[in-house]
C-alpha cells in the first residue's frame, strides 16, 4: 500500500515553483480568499476563477507530531521525524516536515522558513526551519 500522493493537474503549478523556491498559492478572482490545496473551484464562493500569487515563505509552527513510521519509502531513513502544521504569515496552512530543530525542542509557537529540498518523489519541497 502507498501513501504517496501523486501530482494532479491542480497542483502542478505549485510544484514547479517550489522547484525554483518559491511558495505559490490559488488566490480566488471572485473572494479573493488564499487556498491550499489547489483546487479547480473555490471552497469558500465555488468561483472558478483564479490566478497564483507568491507568499512570503514564513510562518508559524501551529502544531507537529512527532512519526515513528515512516508513511512514505523515502523517509524510512528520518524515521523519528517531525510534521508540522505550519500557518504562513499569508493564511495558508501547509502540512510538512521540520529541519533544523534540536532532538526533543517543542517548535509549537516556532517562527520558521521554508527551505527547499529534494523529498520525495516531488524534486523540491518546502521542509520548514527556524528563522
Amino acid at each position: 500500500m502507498s501513501y504517496e500522493t501523486p501530482e494532479t493537474q491542480d497542483d502542478s503549478r505549485f510544484w514547479a515553483e517550489a522547484s525554483e523556491g518559491r511558495l505559490v498559492f490559488q488566490r480566488c478572482a471572485d473572494c479573493a480568499f488564499l487556498r491550499w490545496p489547489a483546487a479547480g473551484v473555490c471552497p469558500e464562493c465555488l468561483g472558478r476563477s483564479f490566478a497564483w500569487e507568491e507568499v512570503e515563505p514564513v510562518g508559524t509552527v501551529w502544531s507537529y507530531a512527532v512519526y515513528h513510521r515512516a508513511y512514505a519509502a523515502h523517509l524510512k531513513g528520518r524515521v523519528p521525524y517531525d510534521v508540522a502544521l505550519v500557518e504562513l504569515d499569508s493564511g495558508v496552512r501547509l502540512l510538512s516536515t521540520l529541519d533544523g530543530f534540536p532532538p526533543g525542542a517543542d517548535p509549537i509557537g516556532a517562527r520558521v522558513r521554508a527551505r527547499f529540498q529534494a523529498v520525495g518523489e516531488h524534486p523540491v519541497v518546502p521542509v520548514f526551519g527556524p528563522v
